[in-house]
């Protein structure tokens, strides 16, 4: 009888970021809540977008957050 292995699943980082105003971030994270997508608490808190500091082009008083998910990879090489 050959032995019981068990294979986890080949997984990959994804980040989703949200840019926009305050509000409009905290509805898109409401509504990944309510599609149980990601909880309210995995997400970070609202940083401020400096003028220069990343690739972004903010508009004025946009946030930027962040979530960082971990995806199922086929064995295939399939996404």
């Amino acid at each position: 009888m050959p032995p019981l292995t068990c294979e986890l699943p080949c997984r990959r980082r994804l980040c989703h970021y949200i840019v926009g105003l305050p509000e409009d971030a905290q509805m898109a994270i409401d509504r990944l809540h309510l599609l149980h997508y990601a909880e309210r608490f995995e997400w970070t808190r609202a940083l401020q977008i400096p003028q220069n500091g990343i690739v972004i082009n903010p508009r004025p008083g946009e946030v930027l957050r962040s979530l960082q998910r971990e995806v199922r990879i086929d064995a295939v090489g399939n996404e």
